[in-house]
């Protein structure tokens, strides 16, 4: 690891490519010691020395993470503040920005819907087994990429959580970024003054998670799907972390807490800020997190 007392370290989650490779890129480019996290070394490596290029310093580092599972995010969230301890350094910004649709419905290995575990579970895991690191710097920041897709979801985000009944990518999709939002809000006001958390639809990006947007996933597009393809080809993932990087690192967004960034605006949306959807939110991420953890003590070691 890169980080140390005099400099920011900036972990930010999914970056080996797309808008988190570019929100990576962003920070490092202000001199933050910047951590990324991914599944495959390959891509992991390529992109560190990619990023070490053009920021033109070495202060960052790949961690393999898989942030489908619980334990994946507790694992990295250790390590990290193992070796943040070692070198005296703090964790001043954690960009959970992983996710991805699925065009069918898939199941982590501790059992929980896809999307669910990615978009929901897992940055709860990570960013609840990360706080003592991050209580240890003046300057926290806490960034939470969702998508304006949260509004599509029209009923209990509570119901049906592992999609049995039924299963629609876009749709799963819509509900865990959801879930995301209302937990965002919920860690803002728990955390108060102590840091800045916000939510961010950075906007569309033609990225790996994008080209996975076929009719398959997103039905309703069956009949304009080659228009959708074009606009979708020739949005920037450059331009997309954007708001992710400002939220990170801008004295503006320093106070900024408790608040929905989407193209410039500022919202606080009901469904939220409401105290018994935070309250619900909050005790449905515990109890599906605390479930993987014992599941896994339970099993038998090799």
């Amino acid at each position: 690891m890169t980080g140390s007392a005099e400099r920011r370290t900036a972990l930010i989650t999914g970056a080996t490519s797309g808008i988190g490779y570019h929100t990576a890129l962003g920070l490092a480019h202000q001199g933050t010691c910047v951590l990324i996290t991914g599944r495959d070394e390959a891509r992991g490596a390529d992109a560190v020395a990619s990023l070490r290029a053009t920021a033109g310093h070495d202060w960052i580092e790949f961690y393999r993470a898989d942030h489908s599972t619980v334990v994946g995010n507790e694992r990295l969230a250790a390590r990290v503040r193992t070796e943040l301890a070692e070198q005296g350094a703090q964790l001043d910004v954690l960009v959970n920005n992983v996710g991805r649709v699925f065009s069918t419905r898939q199941e982590t290995p501790d059992g929980y819907e896809m999307t669910l575990g990615l978009c929901f579970i897992g940055p709860v895991a990570l960013t609840e087994c990360l706080l003592p690191a991050l209580d240890k710097s003046r300057r926290v920041r806490i960034v939470n990429v969702v998508s304006s897709a949260y509004k599509m979801w029209k009923g209990d985000p509570f119901a049906d959580l592992q999609s049995h009944r039924r299963y629609v990518g876009l749709q799963a999709h819509a509900r865990a970024k959801l879930l995301n939002l209302i937990w965002t809000f919920a860690l803002a006001d728990q955390l108060g003054e102590r840091c800045a958390v916000n939510a961010t639809n950075p906007g569309a990006a033609w990225t790996d998670g994008t080209a996975a947007l076929t009719p398959a996933a997103v039905p309703a597009w069956r009949y304009v799907w080659p228009i959708v393809r074009f606009f979708q080809r020739r949005a920037s993932a450059e331009k997309a972390a954007g708001t992710p990087i400002w939220l990170a690192s801008s004295p503006e967004a320093a106070s900024l807490t408790g608040t929905y960034v989407e193209k410039a605006k500022r919202e606080r949306p009901d469904i939220a800020t409401d105290p018994a959807n935070q309250q619900r939110a909050v005790e449905l991420a515990h109890n599906l997190i605390q479930a993987a953890d014992t599941a896994r003590t339970r099993q038998p070691q090799s």
